[in-house]
């Protein structure tokens, strides 16, 4: 029993890691089949303890199997199977309904679905448990920004902003002309920034605003490094703004996080022309 036990959770574990590494990558069949595997074994030791009659550690390894089961839902979500992944947050919500980051993943899915309306109230209610973080409210402001409130858009991310202590570096507020990397060795600002950060930038380009876009896929950056997204928009506007050693700069490094990517590739290639003329 107690060898089975400690193979079980050795594999749980190890699946989850692979889950998260897989997720980060993109790689989301991968993740799908790891964190599956993960819950599956995290619920049959809660299953072998209930039947011991351990409640207390049972329900703990249940809990374990329910946050991979939940990652296993994003996967779902990664994959267009929003159906399925709607199914999965639902279970997650029976069992749970006072848990914000399940009614957060609800809405995300309900908006990809194009159920936008369902959506919002669903942020709402995520915020009526957790008021104050800064990921379920720059969702909720994606969710604006798709329908077109650009103006409820902005201000729903500087209100995920404004909910994290940050320190700005050293070039934070000036725009564009000089590095577009950060001198920082380690990011200064909480990783969860970066997607508010990217998406208040797509706001700005909408708007018009595209040295304030270019100053908020900057600050993604700072945030975190490696946001793959920003690297790509930022690129594009320096481009525009015919700096393209940094723009260069900028695709080679989504091209290290991103090898076959094309928008990247072209735009790396773009740069070369521009840079050798």
């Amino acid at each position: 029993m107690a060898n089975k036990f400690k193979e079980l959770d050795r594999t749980a574990e190890e699946k989850y890691k692979k889950g998260r590494i897989s997720f980060k990558v993109g790689r989301f069949e991968d993740a799908l089949a790891a964190y599956g595997e993960a819950a599956d074994a995290w619920k049959e030791m809660a299953d072998l303890l209930f039947e011991k009659g351990k409640e207390t550690r049972g329900t703990e390894f249940l809990e374990k199997a329910m946050e991979a089961k939940s990652c296993y839902g994003m996967a779902l979500f990664k994959l267009e199977r929003y159906v399925e992944a709607l199914e999965i947050v639902d279970a997650a919500l029976e069992l749970k309904p006072e848990n914000p980051t399940e009614w957060s993943n609800r809405g995300f899915v309900l908006s990809a679905m194009g159920r936008n309306e369902e959506a919002l109230e669903t942020f709402e209610k995520a915020l009526a448990f957790d008021p104050k973080s800064p990921k379920i409210l720059t969702n909720k402001g994606i969710v604006y920004f798709r329908m077109g409130f650009l103006k409820k858009a902005i201000e729903t991310f500087d209100r995920a902003l404004a909910t994290e202590p940050r320190k700005a570096s050293d070039w934070a507020c000036k725009i564009p002309r000089f590095s577009f990397f950060s001198r920082n060795k380690a990011p200064v600002m909480k990783p969860d920034n970066a997607e508010t950060w990217y998406w208040k930038g797509n706001v700005l380009l909408e708007l018009g605003e595209k040295e304030k876009a270019l100053n908020a896929f900057k600050m993604a950056l700072e945030s975190d490094p490696d946001h793959l997204n920003s690297l790509l928009s930022g690129g594009d506007l320096l481009c525009e703004f015919a700096e393209y050693g940094e723009a260069f700069k900028c695709y080679i490094r989504a091209l290290k996080l991103s090898p076959e990517n094309e928008a990247a590739e072209k735009g790396k290639e773009l740069c070369e022309v521009k840079i050798n003329e």
